[in-house]
């Protein structure tokens, strides 16, 4: 730990792990520029009883997305638009098209990007994933699914839709571990699996999100 010149300790650095991941969630939570959409998805979650969730990173989506150069981006599941706000910021210049199956949330994605300034950079897909997969162009530099449980079928269509090197972040591959009555476990499970074939992927996780690069 680094001290000040006068040698005494400033009261700010952390002593303790626990005290090290206090000090950057809060440092974190005081910089999310679109904090704001984040709350809002938690309140229009609380009030409806819908799946709506922003991403605990937002910020960690937005680094990744610059760190690749993307230039077009997918993301699965829009909710209210929180991290699709993060991707368009993170990857200054790029154009990321956001799939989201409950027109509602699409709706309220839409007023919030634009209220935050990056609607221009947005395109919403209201729809059903794997409708609106099929009628994507390939060549995407980078991949976000954070909907239900994905399986095979979508991480095929991520393989055809990312262009060689372009990283796919997959969201919620536990899910269903938490509940044992949820469908698509074993779906699931098998795109965990299929994630780790060393002559299509390069798979590491960042807490519980897969971070695999196509090959």
């Amino acid at each position: 730990m680094s001290l000040p010149s006068d040698g005494s300790r400033n009261e700010d650095e952390p002593t303790s792990e626990r005290a090290a991941r206090e000090w950057v969630s809060r440092r974190l939570e005081s910089t999310d520029r679109f904090a704001e959409i984040a709350a809002a998805t938690e309140r229009h979650r609380l009030e409806h009883g819908c799946e709506a969730y922003a991403s605990a990173d937002g910020s960690l989506l937005g680094v990744l997305a610059r760190a690749v150069g993307a230039r077009r981006i997918l993301e699965v599941g829009t909710a209210l638009g929180y991290s699709a706000a993060w991707l368009a910021h993170g990857a200054a210049g790029a154009h990321v098209d956001t799939i989201e199956s409950d027109p509602t949330h699409a709706e309220l994605a839409s007023v919030n990007l634009r209220r935050v300034g990056v609607a221009d950079r947005v395109r919403i897909h209201a729809g059903s994933s794997p409708a609106a997969l099929q009628n994507l162009r390939p060549g995407y530099d980078f991949v976000l699914y954070d909907a239900y449980i994905p399986g095979p079928a979508e991480l095929a269509a991520f393989r055809e839709l990312l262009r060689p090197g372009g990283l796919l972040v997959t969201s919620n591959l536990f899910l269903g571990q938490y509940d044992a009555a949820m469908p698509g476990l074993e779906q699931g499970a098998s795109y965990r699996r299929q994630l780790f074939d060393e002559a299509q992927w390069l798979t590491t996780f960042a807490g519980l999100k897969a971070l695999s690069i196509r090959l």
